[in-house]
């Protein structure tokens, strides 16, 4: 498990593994934006781009 802060539920994050084993994970954010890093420091505690990976119900 990736202790990844706000990565951990973030829309943007991808975990890749090596075929030697080690996880990274990625923003798919930087990909379109190069104040992003492509592989952040973990744990990420502020993120402008942070992005829930489910949104949450609709409530009245």
């Amino acid at each position: 498990m990736i202790a990844a802060g706000l990565c951990a539920s973030c829309r943007h994050a991808r975990v890749n593994q090596t075929r030697r084993g080690p996880s990274y994970l990625r923003c798919l954010l930087a990909s379109v934006d190069e104040a992003y890093p492509r592989y952040p420091r973990l744990p990420v505690l502020r993120c402008a781009g942070y992005a829930p990976a489910e949104d949450p119900p609709a409530g009245d």
